[in-house]
């Protein structure tokens, strides 16, 4: 609305400038009797000059229209009238505004028959109102005018495609934004949840088989994994501060922090089998990625395998990276296959940086979680 309002107030201005230079010019012309010819009906041409002048003021609304008008009425003023004025001007103002608005093959056939008849009244009239070079200059400018607004035309269309491409780059980008920190949600502080929640559960269950159990040694490992659970979130906090506000910082995900992880699985009762072959200095993402898959994949098997043993195989080649976890629970056990346990979210983070993910039953019973990761990513 506001730049329909800044059209017209455009429109305006425009259409008052033509208005004083056209008729303004005419009238001191008149005044001072600078006729050429005599005009064929004085009273025509100066209806002519008025109609122009006031059509003018709608040349972005009806942009075709306004310029046929324009045009007609430039063409019986001059024979018309004996003032040689500047009525040209408004059909030349129209003409542009044609095209700049995207009318170009309109603009294009006007301004061509324009140029023929400018050219053959001329020569018919043996070039009595203009020399022959100011015939075909004026033709020249007649065919410039719709070029030139082509230009603009094309010029407006690649600023608005820009901007919606601007636009449509932004909204992908917060929309990837928001799944990777809810993966990172998911992932990290949703493994933590898992932990606590097992143990928690199992502690339930010895108090009442055993209203004297300590579970001094089941609450430690309680108050690290929170411990572990509200470093993360700090750590996701901080980056969605605004620039330049403190955040805190320290180690992102690592497969060094395996270890950690394995041990606070097997506090959960989970017998883990950690297997490490090779080693290269990984790049960032990927290292951030495996260890996230697989801290899922365990979080999946506490939660839905029953699951007594896993083993995790982490094999570093010369250009790939390659994780393994397999577990000897129940495969189709509720919430293994379901999209909320997090099967999707590791598709991505392995398929994202090029590499391939593979989940599913294995042939002796249990389920097996494979992903691979090339060492070499775009940054």
């Amino acid at each position: 609305m506001l730049n329909r309002f800044a059209v017209q107030r455009v429109d305006l201005v425009v259409g008052f400038v033509n208005a004083v230079i056209v008729v303004g010019w005419t009238l001191v012309a008149w005044s001072l009797k600078m006729r050429d010819t005599e005009g064929l009906n004085e009273p025509l041409a100066w209806l002519m000059m008025a109609i122009t002048v006031v059509v003018l003021f709608w040349r972005s609304s009806y942009p075709l229209t306004v310029t046929l008008v324009t045009l007609a009425c430039t063409l019986v003023y001059y024979p018309g009238s004996s003032t040689d004025g500047p009525m040209l001007l408004a059909f030349v103002i129209a003409l542009y505004t044609l095209a700049a608005l995207g009318h170009i093959c309109a603009a294009g056939i006007i301004a061509g028959l324009t140029f023929v008849v400018i050219v053959v009244s001329e020569v018919i009239a043996g070039f009595t109102h203009m020399t022959a070079s100011e015939t075909f200059m004026l033709g020249g400018w007649v065919i410039a005018v719709p070029a030139i607004g082509a230009v603009v035309a094309n010029f407006r269309r690649y600023r608005a495609e820009t901007t919606v491409a601007l636009a449509e780059t932004q909204k992908r980008s917060v929309a990837e934004e928001r799944l990777r920190i809810a993966r990172e949600l998911h992932d990290a502080v949703g493994h933590h949840l898992s932990l606590i929640n097992v143990q928690t559960a199992a502690a339930l269950r010895k108090l009442k088989r055993d209203p004297k159990f300590r579970t001094e040694e089941t609450l430690q490992v309680i108050a690290d994994t929170s411990q572990s659970s509200l470093r993360e979130l700090r750590a996701m906090v901080g980056v969605l501060r605004e620039p330049g506000e403190a955040s805190p910082t320290g180690p992102g995900p690592s497969l060094e922090q395996l270890p950690a992880l394995v041990d606070a699985a097997r506090a959960s009762g989970l017998d883990v089998d950690l297997r490490v072959d090779g080693s290269a200095v990984l790049p960032v993402a990927v290292d951030a990625s495996a260890y996230r898959v697989v801290q899922e994949s365990l979080t999946n098997v506490l939660r839905h395998a029953k699951a007594k043993r896993v083993q995790i195989k982490v094999v570093t080649g010369t250009s790939t990276l390659a994780v393994a976890v397999l577990d000897d629970g129940l495969a189709d056990a509720k919430g293994a296959k379901a999209a909320g346990n997090g099967l999707t979210g590791m598709r991505e983070r392995a398929e994202s940086l090029g590499g391939t993910f593979n989940a599913g039953p294995r042939d002796d019973g249990g389920f097996s979680v494979e992903a691979t990761w090339p060492l070499e990513v775009d940054k």
